[in-house]
This record gives C-alpha cells, structure tokens and sequence, in this order.
C-alpha cells in the first residue's frame, strides 16, 4: 500500500489496537473523576463546553465495558423540582425510570432481529400488510399522493428509507403549535373537524391498527423509497405490525419473552409502571409526559426503563449475547448516509463518526440511538472498537445531548490511549525462534496507530528490506503495521500449539491464537492530491500478496 503524500499512518476501518481488557486503571480512574468534576462544574454554572445544562433536569449517566460487571462510571443528579416532587422518586440513581422515547425503536428492531434473524430485510411490507396493497396499488398513476409500499421492505423501514411521512400519531403540527388566533395572520384557512387527522388532533384515544394504517392513505410520500434518510417514527409502527403479523403475537409479549425475560430488565416496560415509586416525573404525571399513551403496539417510543437496564442491553448487544455474532456484525454497520460526513444511518442507528488522532485518517464510528419524549431525552451509545458505551437519560427542561457531548470530549481519546497501553502489555517485545536466527520485534509508537513492526529477521535475512522492494521502494523505508482482525481462538493440538509449547508456565491448552493482518506502507513518490488521490486506501491491499497458500500479511500470536 502506498500512502498518499502527507499521511503517515492509514489503518483500515475498526479498532487500531484490540479491545482494553479494563477499564479499571489508574489513568483511565483519573479521567473518570475529572469528568465527574466537569459535569458536576456544568451542573453549577449552567454552562458546559458544548453549551448551556439546566440545573433544573434530572441526570442518570453509566458507562460501561464488555468486560466489566460494575459500571466504569456512573453520575446521577437529582434537582430540586424532583426532590420536592408529589409523584415518583426523590432521588435519581441507576434503577430511577424514565420514559427513553425513540430509544424504543432499538427495542423494536432487536426484538425483529431476536425473532426472525436478518433474513427478512428484504421483504416488502405488504407481503405481511396487504391492506397497504391498495394504496400501492394507487401509487401507479400517482406516485406523488401515494407511497409505492411495494417498494418498501423491512429494511428500508427500520433505517428511515422508506419515505413514510414522519408522524401520524402524535400531537405536534402547525395547528398545535402555532396560537389559533396567529394561523389566519400567516394566511392559514381555519380546519374543520373533518381536516384533522385521524390519528392526532380529533382523537380521543391512540389509532388501533386498522386506523391507523387507513390514515397513511391520507399523507404523502417525503421521497420515493431507497432514495434518503427521512426520519420517521410511522416507519417503526409500520415495521411492529408487519412484525406481529408475522410471528402472530402482539410486540409487548416479544419484548418480554425475548428481551425482558433473558435479560433480567426488572424495571423495564411498555407502559407506565404501576407503582410509579421509582418514576422520574417532574410535576405531575400528566403535564410531564408520564402517563401519556401511545398505543398498545408503539414500535417507536412507548417504553419506560432505567440507565441499569439499558446498560444490560447494550452489553447483550456487543457480547452476541442473544443475537448470533454473525448477525450483531452485520447489525452494527452503516445502512446510508447523511449528507453530513460525521453522521450515517442504520437500523436504527445515528452513527456519529468521530476522527481522532489527526492529521491521521483514523475513524471511531460510535453507534448510537436518541430518544425524546415530552420532558424526558435519552441516549444508548456502543463503541465497539472498544468493547465500550454508555447511557444517558434526562428529564426536565434541558437535553441530554451537552453531557453526551462532554463524555465524548473526556472520555473516547482516553479509552484509545487504553488500548494502545494494554496492545503494548500483551502483544508487545521480541520474539525469537529457539533454533533459528529469526526474531520479530513488535511494540507501540506513539505516531504510528496500532502494533508496529520494527524487526523481522527470517533465518538470518532482514525482511522489512526485502518488503520495502516489493513494495515499491528499494534501498528506503518501509512501515509495517498489525491490524486486529477479532479473529481468535483457543489453540489445542496443532503444530501451533506444540511450536508456543509453555507460555509463563501455562500449557498449551489455556494460550490463544490472535490473528493480526499487516499494513505495509511506503511514503508516495507522488505529489497528486485531491478527494480520491488522499483517501485512505489500504482497504485495497490487505491480503495482496500471498506466498504460496499463505498471505504475507497474516500474523498469529499466541497469548
């Protein structure tokens, strides 16, 4: 691979360094209780280093590793409105519920994929909802008034592509938002009974099933399907119907029998608690949200939980712990983009890409799923480059978002570091052959992302020599870097196993085969710049050269 003038280091897209093994160092302690002093600085002023936090909002705030049973850190805030309030808690902590809004549509696309596995993405939708056949049907002759729904699959409506209008049953709209006496100011005709939507403003209780899938005839298409990402919470009421019809069972009782139940998500619900003790509810339950319905089948912000809760899921989400490791891998990857660089879609995940490290290409794509819902916000983020998230829930006037922000700054360059420090621990020195003059030295540099290797002599020969001809540049230098592959496994009786034979007095039996793959880079004898002469292109040469029936850039440590 050729690095294109000015990049030192190009690695290819995931984690640089394995995964850190803890977080419960000394370094990573010291960033965990400055960050509490940072929020808790932000808490007191009103201000944040992303913007204004509202003394007023309660705060319950846990991050966490794969590895670890007990929370990396954990930050709760109670205002005074909660403390002095006539319903629900009094003191927030980690089993404090609150309602996570669109945080539901997580649930609901898990509970699809707990079901039916990823086979079904494909599928249109009126495969399983023929009555949206004859609006399809519509769709013919008038494909501006009425949604092709026979080009709407699954998939399209668990990543926002399916160009559905955005809401049918809730309350916001320009006749709810704007004062009745200023609509005929901005030249609006007064709506009848008959104009309102079925579904919001004229009803007394939320749609059932057939109405609600009756109103959809009533708005039109934001975009012909595939075509963007348009938010939309109709999608997700959409893609639970076409759920239920297919397993025949009502998404509540999937929930539980599939995530509630295995998990132990004791303080975990699709409709408000009956006994609201442990409720955050600023004011009363009516004015704060609390006991607002949605339906009995919402697909997209009906459930109440806690920060504890939602912690249990997302390590089941990073551990395959339910799903099979094939499909959580294919879960947890873009669907579309946006039209900003540092956001794409996904099933239904915001996927905000953070670059570290510049002037280096290097990519930490954070998989995260927002919610809001009257006065309550909330926020499920994984990293799994680093086998690592956190929760954020809120409840008040203010947004989670400026904490969410302020983790991000405090805490992501740190977890890097972790891992670069626990590469060096367990990969890092020189390993020699016992009766052969080949060595490898392999170990960390701080300008170099991921496990650098600095010698290689093979029976005598320098082979960084010999690379850096065959790589285009003789008699110079060459830059070989380990990528991890998340490919291991326990090494029993094999060749492997009898050449590493004891390993700090262990046998054979407890060492682990960890594949690594090589980036060979070699500066650029070229000058061109430009969008495609500058990307990171090393995707391109990973196993480029094999040897036989072996790649030249495969490497496996035992650990």
């Amino acid at each position: 691979f050729v690095l294109a003038e000015g990049l030192t280091n190009c690695p290819t897209l995931g984690p640089v360094f394995p995964a850190p093994r803890t977080l419960n160092t000394n370094s990573l302690q010291d960033v965990f209780q400055n960050l509490t002093e940072t929020l808790n600085h932000a808490i007191a002023t009103g201000n944040g280093t992303h913007g204004a936090v509202d003394n007023n909002t309660a705060y319950s705030v846990q991050f966490f590793s794969l590895i670890e049973n007990m929370p990396a850190f954990e930050w709760y805030y109670t205002p005074a409105p909660i403390q002095n309030a006539s319903f629900g808690t009094k003191k927030i902590d980690g089993d404090s519920i609150f309602r996570i809004g669109s945080l539901t549509k997580l649930f609901t696309v898990y509970a699809l994929l707990l079901e039916l596995g990823d086979i079904y993405w494909d599928e249109p939708v009126t495969k399983f909802l023929p009555e949206l056949q004859k609006q399809s049907q519509e769709s013919l002759s008038d494909a501006v008034d009425f949604v092709r729904w026979d080009d709407v699959t699954l998939g399209a409506l668990a990543s926002h592509l399916a160009g559905v209008t955005r809401d049918l049953e809730t309350q916001t709209s320009i006749s709810t938002e704007v004062p009745a006496a200023q609509l005929a100011e901005y030249g609006l005709p007064p709506l009848s009974r008959a104009d309102l939507p079925l579904c919001v403003e004229n009803a007394t209780a939320p749609c059932n099933r057939s109405e609600f899938l009756a109103a959809l005839a009533t708005r039109q298409p934001t975009y012909a399907p595939n075509t963007t990402p348009i938010y939309s919470n109709s999608g997700f009421q959409i893609l639970a119907y076409a759920l239920e019809a297919i397993v025949g069972r009502p998404l509540s009782e999937i929930l539980r029998e599939r995530m509630f139940s295995p998990l132990f998500l004791s303080n975990t619900s699709t409709t408000a608690p009956v006994n609201d003790s442990r409720g955050v509810i600023p004011g009363d339950p009516g004015s704060s949200g609390w006991n607002y319905a949605l339906g009995k089948a919402n697909g997209y912000s009906g459930i109440y939980t806690t920060a504890s809760d939602i912690v249990k899921v997302g390590k089941s989400i990073l551990n395959s712990t339910l799903l099979d490791p094939n499909i959580t891998r294919a879960w947890l990857k873009p669907v579309v983009h946006t039209s900003s660089l540092a956001l794409s879609v996904g099933r239904p995940w915001e996927i905000a890409r953070q670059a570290l490290n510049p002037p280096y290409e290097h990519v930490v794509d954070i998989y995260t799923k927002t919610g809001d819902e009257e006065t309550y916000s909330s926020l499920l983020a994984l990293i799994p480059d680093y086998n690592a998230g956190w929760v954020s829930l809120a409840s008040g006037p203010g947004q989670d978002t400026v904490i969410d922000e302020i983790i991000v700054d405090a805490v992501i360059p740190h977890l890097e570091a972790a891992a670069r420090e626990q590469a060096h621990m367990v990969f890092g020195g020189r390993y020699t052959a016992s009766n052969l003059n080949s060595s490898l030295t392999i170990g960390t540099n701080p300008n170099v992302l991921g496990l650098q290797l600095t010698e290689w002599i093979s029976n005598g020969s320098d082979i960084l020599e010999a690379l850096a001809a065959v790589y285009g540049n003789p008699g110079g230098s060459i830059t070989v870097v380990l990528q991890p592959t998340d490919l291991e496994m326990p090494v029993r009786s094999s060749a492997f196993a009898n050449a590493t034979g004891t390993m700090n007095g262990s046998s054979a039996r407890s060492v682990r085969k960890v594949a690594f793959r090589a980036i060979y880079e070699v500066p650029s004898k070229f000058t061109d710049s430009g969008v495609i002469a500058e990307a990171c292109t090393s995707w391109f040469s990973v196993d480029g050269l094999p040897y036989g029936d072996f790649a030249d850039d495969e490497f496996l440590i035992a650990v």
